[in-house]
């Protein structure tokens, strides 16, 4: 075989591998669990229509880590007075206050049912979004 023939083959044999994986990766197969899952949250209209994204950070043995900005080291109201306007203004046991922290609670019941949905995920928890905290300069207490 000479060297041209050869190198052809083998030039060949290349395109033919990158063409597989190219048709694997856009039918989901090689694209990794974690951003599968946020695309899932991404494309439910009740998460959607919510003021902050829930993030899959971490998926392992069937357990999603999911990012919150409420948890028992931070208190919800400096989120829900950021997020919403409305409740800006008004002290933690408002009415208003307390109907922004039941929708926030619904739309974080949501985005579990959204991740239990899938045959592969057994359960979630919680991690507090620290990011957002500081991206919004909102200060995390104590």
């Amino acid at each position: 075989m000479d060297r041209l023939t050869r190198n052809s083959i083998i030039i060949s044999a290349i395109l033919l591998v990158l063409l597989i994986v190219s048709l694997a990766a856009s039918q989901n197969e090689l694209r990794p669990r974690v951003w599968q899952l946020n695309e899932l949250l991404e494309d439910d209209p009740v998460l959607a229509n919510y003021p902050y994204d829930f993030r899959v950070l971490l998926f392992l043995n069937g357990i999603v880590t999911l990012t919150s900005p409420h948890a028992s080291e931070a208190p919800l109201e400096p989120f829900l007075a950021k997020v919403d306007p409305r409740v800006a203004d008004k002290p933690a046991g408002s009415p208003e206050m307390r109907a922004a922290g039941q929708r926030f609670r619904e739309v974080e019941m949501r985005a579990i049912q959204v991740m239990v949905s899938q045959p592969d995920v057994e359960s979630v928890v919680w991690a507090l979004d620290k990011a957002w905290y500081h991206k919004n300069k909102v200060p995390l207490g104590d």
